[in-house]
């Protein structure tokens, strides 16, 4: 055997499972309520042995708020891909807008989550999370209509996730069921109005002579 292919190899899945649970505590308890001892204790590994695999805890908070936001992409991405080809749009917005995401803190939209927090911390997480937002907003910018430049279409397509993304924050925190659905209803009905509105200087009447 070879010890140290072995050791590297042990190392990078111990990484990677501290990682993955972080991921879903950042997102359900919120970053400043988990500690580093207790993550380490999850993956069943002692708090010394935390700078193994982490230079601080800043280190840790922006590889996990990477990972969160990359599995958010690729489960949407999963979705799209088994999605009608002329659903893409509705079914991404009905995805994201509906009760199990609502339900589903820990494993759900990273930005919906932590974007309070994460707007607090450091360069390094705050870059990261923006190169994964970058991601999200290119996969709803390429559904939407044709037409608009691609500075048209970028910024609309982020306008639709930060009002999907608002609607639900609202959501999680309505604590009336029925309440939550109407906004959902309504949520998803104004991302889709959003989304499809004419392009400027598409869609107008001319009234000239």
């Amino acid at each position: 055997m070879d010890v140290a292919r072995y050791r590297e190899g042990h190392k990078q899945r111990a990484r990677e499972a501290i990682l993955k649970n972080a991921a879903e505590r950042f997102r359900r308890e919120g970053i400043a309520a988990v500690g580093v001892r207790a993550l380490m204790a999850d993956a069943g590994l002692t708090h010394g042995g935390f700078y193994a695999h982490f230079s601080s805890r800043a280190d840790l908070v922006a590889a996990a708020v990477e990972v969160a936001a990359e599995s958010t992409i690729g489960y949407f991405e999963t979705v799209l891909a088994a999605a009608p080809s002329d659903r893409k749009l509705e079914t991404l917005i009905a995805t994201y807008l509906r009760e199990r995401h609502r339900s589903s803190v820990g494993m759900g939209c990273t930005a919906a989550s932590l974007a309070p927090e994460i707007a607090r911390e450091g360069l390094d997480t705050r870059a990261r999370f923006g190169i994964q937002s970058g991601r999200l907003i290119q996969l709803i910018a390429d559904l939407l209509p044709e037409g608009g430049d691609a500075g048209d279409r970028t910024s609309r397509a982020g306008a639709v996730f930060a009002l999907m993304m608002g609607v639900l924050q609202l959501m999680r925190i309505e604590t009336d069921d029925l309440a939550a659905e109407r906004l959902m209803r309504e949520g998803r009905e104004a991302a889709l109005c959003l989304a499809t509105r004419p392009w400027r200087g598409q869609g107008t009447s001319d009234l000239g002579g």
